[in-house]
């Protein structure tokens, strides 16, 4: 028995390390950019949940306790590169959009920026949801 859970935990760890974004993350803070400038958002007054599996994105957003934002789709990992392409969600102009995020890990803390053609769209950094 003691080797089967042995091996279980080998798996498991392998899979982790294979991809450090799989499970539950909190929002903490972002940074986006707008017309004429950037706006900044922080939890609680923006609360939201990103589950990544192997395959799928998908998050709820609340902002001062009300609905605010859904969506998902497919992503895939290419180097320090998170690619989402959106499927579905409640924001018309983000439908069938690929986005490609750089994205780092440390600890449980995930932190990840989008550039195009050199500017800053967005940044924002996220914690691991453990029980």
């Amino acid at each position: 028995m003691k080797k089967i859970t042995l091996i279980a935990s080998l798996l498991l760890s392998i899979n982790v390390n294979a991809n450090p974004l799989l499970g539950s993350w909190q929002f903490i803070e972002g940074k986006y950019a707008v017309e004429d400038g950037y706006v900044t958002a922080k939890a609680p007054e923006l609360n939201s949940v990103k589950l990544i599996t192997d395959s799928h994105f998908s998050y709820i957003t609340q902002k001062n306790g009300k609905f605010h934002y859904a969506g998902g789709g497919e992503y895939i990992l290419k180097e320090q590169q998170f690619i989402e392409t959106f499927s579905y969600g409640n924001v018309p102009s983000l439908l069938g959009k690929t986005m490609a995020f750089d994205y780092k890990v440390e600890g449980d803390v995930w932190h990840h920026t989008l550039y195009e053609n050199g500017k800053l769209i967005e940044a924002e950094t996220w914690r691991r949801i453990t029980k």
